[in-house]
């Protein structure tokens, strides 16, 4: 019998070619796709489209993640941000969206995840005095906004994308089939909705559960899973902690 690759079920919405796809294969595993939630549009098209385009007005872009920047940018016509916008990102893969859209280094935490950048925000600037968006999914986190808002800064919050659980039936379907010996969870509606399709137990069974943040792993712990948690909240560093903790598994590809 021939060891075969690790199994690693992807539970973000991503295509077959998708980043974090790439980095597992990158170092001989086998991602395999269990999509629980799907990205939808903003709910409110006008409003994403406004704050987009009045960027000038504001002193600070803060990004929770790549996908909130993408958003952004689409509703902007993909207009390169202000030159003198000073931004800040959750983690490297978001700093990187916003140096892709013109982004000056971007703040980023030495750990990320927003609780390590509530706290290079802190002494960043002098709050009292400025403005600040902050795109964000429809049921994202709220704590950002909330510490800047302590900080003084005057803090608008625009819906930039939102996602939906797919029904529990076709996630069991889907996680029947990926028979993974891994898994990666990327958000708190991710956990809630695998764990509502297969199982708090289910879960217990992998080596390991990865989060994506400490945020998505406190979810988890809720729903009775323990969860590690890469260094940095990026596609790279889950692959290299996945690949690290790696054992050998016999027989042959599924």
């Amino acid at each position: 019998m021939t060891a075969r690759p690790l199994r690693v079920a992807i539970t973000r919405d991503e295509a077959a070619d998708g980043p974090l796809a790439a980095a597992l294969r990158l170092r001989g595993m086998e991602p395999v796709s269990c999509a629980v939630v799907a990205e939808r549009a903003a709910p409110d098209p006008d409003a994403l489209r406004r704050a987009a385009h009045q960027l000038v007005a504001y002193d600070w872009l803060v990004a929770a993640s790549a996908r909130a920047v993408a958003a952004l940018m689409e509703a902007r016509a993909r207009e390169p941000l202000p030159p003198g916008l000073r931004t800040a990102a959750v983690g490297p893969g978001t700093a990187a969206a916003l140096e892709a859209h013109g982004a000056s280094a971007p703040l980023v935490p030495a750990v990320a995840g927003a609780a390590g950048l509530i706290e290079a925000l802190r002494s960043a600037d002098f709050w009292p005095r400025r403005r600040a968006l902050l795109p964000r999914a429809l049921m994202g986190g709220r704590e950002l906004g909330e510490a800047l808002r302590r900080f003084g800064a005057s803090v608008d919050e625009v819906v930039a994308y939102c996602t939906v659980e797919r029904p529990p039936d076709e996630v069991a379907s889907a996680w029947s089939a990926a028979a993974p010996d891994a898994v990666v969870v990327a958000s708190p509606s991710a956990a809630r909705a695998l764990v509502r399709a297969v199982g708090a137990e289910g879960l217990r069974r992998l080596e390991p559960v990865v989060a994506i943040g400490p945020t998505t792993a406190m979810a988890l712990v809720a729903l009775g899973v323990k969860a590690v948690v890469p260094p940095q909240a990026d596609f790279e560093a889950v692959a290299d902690l996945l690949s690290g903790s790696r054992r050998p598994r016999n027989g042959a590809a599924r």
